[in-house]
């Protein structure tokens, strides 16, 4: 719990990118699927 804790601490400080890039992460940790054959949208 700790370690949760210490990375929400780091997340409330870190730039909006950051945060952007983070959420991206854990979504397509969470979804399972690599987004290799996908076209960025950016």
């Amino acid at each position: 719990m700790n370690e949760f804790q210490r990375c929400i601490r780091v997340f409330s400080h870190s730039p909006f990118k950051v945060r952007l890039m983070l959420l991206n992460m854990l979504c397509e940790m969470i979804n399972g699927k690599p987004r290799q054959d996908d076209k960025p949208s950016h």
